[in-house]
């Protein structure tokens, strides 16, 4: 098939694909988006901001999949994936409700604080579920199975994430985040993003079977232990003194700082450590 005519197919499906994924937000979300835009309430908006851009990353890792030389039948397959990752993205928000943030109602600190702490919680953790489901629906691993045993790795270490960073910083993130501290929402989020990155390289792993691609994964999740501890060290004391107690006192700027930093650490991670010479 012409290049172009493919290329625009594949844009139209992907419209579709985002348009599906709203109507499936609006479902299981505690709240519609266009009734949110009406009452100019853009609390809420923020976290289906970050879903909606981790759905994209989704349909981006389901593109980018293998190619099995037949258009009709990569078109398939995309749309397949495409459906189980929006499925997937739109589980995280549930398991963030249900499990994540389960001392409080974010609903309530959404649509009737307008905390835009929790906001910036949620958006984060659709982006980091958006960053590890593309990788999942990515295909290297052969098939949906392979995609849910990640899938579900990945939110398993991202609730124990949540547990170590609630140990290592000198304040409780539930009790931060239910008094509106946006800058411990606005950090939080940006460390849970770091870790969707550093969990997506792991999942894409090119390695040629399943043990050597299990091995790679857990050897890659080994350097979230030292990402963690190693970047706040730098922050607090080089970049920013004192960060802990400047976003316990909810200063924003401490907040974006983290943020920022803890993703910028990522990224380096991302495209200069790699490890399959160690398997």
């Amino acid at each position: 098939m012409n290049p172009v005519l493919s290329s625009l197919i594949y844009v139209f499906v992907s419209c579709i694909m985002l348009f599906i994924s709203k109507v499936l937000f609006d479902i299981i979300a505690p709240f519609k988006v266009n009734e949110q835009v009406k009452e100019k309430n853009t609390t809420p908006i923020i976290a289906f901001c970050g879903y909606w851009v981790g759905i994209t990353f989704v349909l981006i890792g389901a593109f980018a999949g293998p190619s099995n030389q037949v258009f009709k039948i990569d078109l398939l397959m995309y749309v397949l994936y495409a459906l189980l990752g929006i499925v997937l993205v739109n589980l995280s928000g549930f398991i963030t409700d249900k499990i994540m943030l389960n001392r409080f109602s974010t609903a309530k600190e959404m649509l009737e604080d307008k905390n835009i702490g929790t906001a910036a919680v949620h958006a984060g953790f659709y982006l980091a579920t958006g960053l590890i489901v593309a990788a999942c629906v990515n295909g290297e691993y052969g098939g949906l199975l392979s995609s849910i045993i990640y899938y579900l790795a990945g939110m398993v270490f991202l609730f124990i994430f949540i547990k170590i960073y609630d140990l290592i910083t000198p304040y409780s993130i539930h009790e931060e985040l239910e008094k509106d501290n946006y800058s411990v929402g606005i950090a939080l989020a940006g460390n849970v993003v770091a870790i969707g990155l550093i969990l997506m390289k792991a999942t894409l792993g090119d390695v040629s079977d399943w043990h050597r691609g299990l091995v790679l994964y857990f050897v890659d999740l080994a350097s979230i232990i030292l990402l963690l501890p190693a970047v706040r060290l730098i922050l607090g004391n080089v970049i920013v003194k004192n960060i802990n107690k400047a976003i316990k006192e909810n200063n924003v700027a401490a907040g974006l700082i983290e943020f920022i930093g803890i993703i910028c650490f990522a990224l380096i991670i991302f495209f200069m450590v790699d490890f399959s010479a160690l398997v």
